[in-house]
């Protein structure tokens, strides 16, 4: 059972610990069978991409997506292969040789958390700004992401200069780009969470739709380890699957492999209000309050669960 006070918990390797700071009391064991399974996954998955036909990064213009409706899920790393070999019609995008590619973010909020703060309350017309690093080409951008009422989201960016670290403060010119769209909001912003994750994605371009997949979730707080990240995964059997298109749709051959899922159970390969930034933040931050997001961090803890022993019935999972 899930705990029943108002604390809120992660799992980690299939054992309920605090959110935050009590990650390192996690047995061993449980480790290294994560460990262990996610690297016969990442092997396997390697393997099904390196055989299917691949686009660069020039071909998938017309499905950069700037704007566009965002759906997602979360999926059990196991389930991962087969749902790639569901997916037919979709070619996979390489970069420098790779399939598999590091992101690394950094993401800003005001010091009053506004950025956070709307996203929990659930308004739909909200920004958020970030630095993100592909690591294998170690390109980096500044991103403004903006969300209007109807849910779709727009993406603008600009690139960083290489001759900097990717997570360098910002220049004077990238300052002025945040105001252009943000206004004097700007002024308040500074570093809240950084993330990395590995990412591969696949493209249809007949439809002109994309779907990522994030494996290795992991976060750490620069207001208190900037030079050197302090790590935290609380969802190390869980991918974050994104559907991203240009007309929303609720049916599509994602959606058929999820449904054909026999371990399917609870909010596993079903749409959720997900969020990386607020899982993040809840993950390092002990002092935040998830307000209406309580129910999707909860979602997430279900699904971790359910993931890391997919053979047992829990009923927190089948609420």
């Amino acid at each position: 059972m899930l705990p029943r006070n108002s604390n809120l918990f992660v799992v980690q390797g299939g054992l309920f610990v605090s959110f935050v700071h009590d990650l390192s009391h996690v047995s061993n064991r449980y480790s290294n069978q994560s460990s262990v399974s996610c690297a016969t996954c990442c092997m396997s998955i390697s393997s099904l991409l390196s055989n299917r036909p691949a686009v660069g990064l020039q071909a998938i213009e017309s499905v950069a997506l700037m704007d566009r409706y965002d759906s997602k899920f979360l999926a059990p790393t196991d389930w991962l292969p087969e749902v790639l070999a569901d997916l037919t019609e979709h070619h996979v995008l390489q970069v420098e040789q790779d399939h598999l590619i590091r992101y690394n973010n950094l993401y800003f909020d005001t010091k009053g958390n506004e950025c956070l703060t709307e996203h929990l309350r659930g308004r739909t017309k909200r920004f958020k700004v970030r630095i993100r690093q592909y690591q294998n080409s170690k390109v980096a951008f500044l991103e403004v992401k903006l969300r209007d009422v109807y849910g779709k989201t727009a993406k603008k960016r600009m690139a960083r200069s290489s001759d900097l670290p990717w997570n360098a403060p910002l220049t004077e010119g990238e300052i002025l780009f945040l105001r252009e769209h943000l206004g004097n909001v700007t002024d308040e912003l500074t570093p809240s969470l950084q993330s990395r994750f590995d990412r591969f994605t696949l493209v249809n371009l007949d439809r002109g739709d994309r779907i990522t997949f994030d494996q290795n979730l992991q976060f750490s707080d620069p207001r208190k380890h900037l030079k050197t990240p302090l790590w935290t995964s609380p969802t190390p059997h869980l991918a974050v699957v994104e559907w991203k298109q240009r007309k929303l749709n609720h049916q599509g051959d994602l959606i058929q492999s999820f449904r054909a899922k026999p371990g399917r159970r609870g909010p596993l390969g079903r749409a959720l209000r997900i969020s990386k930034y607020i899982l993040g933040r809840m993950s390092v931050c002990d002092d935040l309050a998830p307000g209406a997001y309580r129910k999707t961090l909860r979602d997430i803890q279900r699904a971790e669960l359910a993931a890391s022993t997919p053979q047992s019935e829990h009923e927190s999972i089948l609420q």
